[in-house]
């Protein structure tokens, strides 16, 4: 849209992969994109963190919120670019939070860059805004262009003004901007995924009933997906979900909720029903093979789901371990996904794995 980005890592050999135009991740459209960007001069990579933040009118936190082990997101990343930000800061900038985070976030945010601003005694204003993000893994790119809504959270008319002006062009059509406080943008983001999560663990639930019943699952999905009320998108009978977002998510808001000393009672049983559906379709092999020592089963399909090469919190993963611990001998393909994590090969019991 004319923009002239930069994106700024730690990562010097990351960057120089990216401006070679080889992409770390699969996602349709975007090395496309990308090489584009950088052969019109509209998009560069760099490490200088102090010479990007001094010329930028928008500065975007983009920045990985991992989960602790009570499931609260850790939010060091997320501070420490707010407090570059505020040490490189020459003018006035909108600062969009567009990481995943608790209710609370761009508070945070704000005191960061102003205790910064402080220490070096300058008189620069910022506003913090909350821009959550609702792609698609596997159809970013198409999300991105035209999207259902932009959520803005923002008390500053400034800021509302110059996020309308940067959003604006893909919104020709429609106006889909959703202007609201940086708490609620917040809570939306994580109400979002909580909800999309629910309805998945619900089928799921569904489904398991309808197999003691002897129902057949899909004509109820088509049954219930008819109303318009409840629609046809996040009720299909499977695995459990996975990726980056909903299990990290619904971890973050049950926390959230015990923290404010609310028993997220509903949350906590989707979270439970995910976990369990994962270990179905092991099940269903042992009902139907019995022992499985020394047989050879191949597993089509290990990213979370079709689409993206993302392995993280995949059910394939929970499968093949079980299989492996069963005595089988297992054959994995998928045309994009990447090898599991480095946590997870030890685990997973490599030298019996055979990815392809």
């Amino acid at each position: 849209m004319g923009n002239h980005v930069v994106c700024v890592d730690i990562d010097e050999a990351k960057l120089q992969r990216l401006r070679d135009g080889d992409i770390p991740i699969y996602e349709p459209g975007l090395e496309t994109m990308v090489k584009a960007g950088v052969n019109n001069g509209v998009l560069s990579f760099t490490t200088n963190i102090a010479e990007a933040i001094s010329a930028a009118e928008y500065i975007f936190i983009a920045v990985g919120t991992p989960p602790g082990e009570d499931g609260s997101a850790d939010l060091q990343y997320v501070l420490a670019v707010a407090g570059d930000i505020g040490r490189y800061l020459q003018g006035y900038a909108v600062v969009v939070n567009k990481s995943t985070v608790p209710v609370g976030t761009a508070d945070k945010v704000k005191q960061a860059i102003d205790q910064q601003l402080a220490v070096r005694e300058v008189d620069i204003v910022c506003d913090v805004v909350s821009n959550p993000e609702f792609l698609k893994e596997g159809a970013a790119v198409a999300d991105f262009m035209r999207p259902d809504r932009v959520v803005i959270g923002t008390d500053s008319e400034r800021a509302e003004q110059k996020m309308t002006a940067l959003y604006s062009p893909y919104l020709k059509s429609r106006d889909r901007m959703m202007f609201m406080g940086t708490r609620d943008a917040e809570m939306t983001k994580y109400a979002a995924n909580a909800m999309l999560a629910t309805k998945i663990s619900f089928m799921n639930e569904v489904a398991n009933l309808c197999d003691r019943l002897d129902v057949d699952v899909e004509n109820v999905r088509k049954g219930i997906g008819s109303d318009s009320r409840i629609g046809y998108s996040f009720i299909y009978p499977g695995c459990g979900y996975g990726g980056s977002c909903f299990p990290k998510d619904v971890k973050a808001l049950v926390h959230s909720a015990e923290q404010a000393g609310f028993e997220p009672t509903l949350l906590a049983a989707v979270e439970q029903r995910n976990n369990q559906q994962k270990h179905k379709l092991f099940d269903n092999i042992i009902s139907y093979l019995g022992d499985l020592s020394g047989k050879k089963i191949a597993v089509r399909g290990l990213a979370f789901k079709p689409g993206t090469d993302d392995m993280r919190e995949a059910p394939s993963i929970v499968l093949i371990n079980r299989l492996i611990e069963a005595g089988a001998t297992v054959l994995a393909f998928d045309p994009v996904a990447r090898r599991p994590p480095r946590r997870n090969s030890h685990r997973n019991g490599c030298s019996r794995v055979a990815c392809k």
